[in-house]
């Protein structure tokens, strides 16, 4: 069985942009560990709830996890072996900020 730890990557307000590459180099790392095992990758966008509408939040946690779908594509990974879930405005860690992220785990 193959372990892997799920991997953050962090957007700005608002933003469906990566905030800081330096986050995509362990998103190549765990694009690695699918490819080389056969494994899907889950990407779950979120967006926090202290801003935006509950409509506004999930469309934007859409937009996030298929920019890192993207990413991951760039990085080998096939299309077929990445499922995209936008969870919407979510208040589950502190700093608020941090709930402006896309995780990825490897299914």
């Amino acid at each position: 069985e193959v372990a892997a730890a799920p991997v953050s990557v962090f957007f700005s307000i608002g933003k469906a942009k990566v905030a800081s590459k330096k986050d995509l180099v362990n998103l190549k790392a765990l694009a690695e560990v699918a490819k080389d095992n056969d494994k899907t990758l889950a990407v779950t966008g979120y967006a926090d709830s202290k801003t935006g509408s509950a409509n506004y939040n999930k469309s934007l946690s859409q937009k996030r996890a298929e920019t890192v779908k993207k990413e991951l594509v760039k990085l080998g990974v096939a299309e077929n072996k990445i499922e995209v879930v936008a969870a919407g405005g979510v208040n589950d860690i502190t700093p608020v900020s941090y709930n402006r992220r896309a995780v990825v785990t490897v299914k």
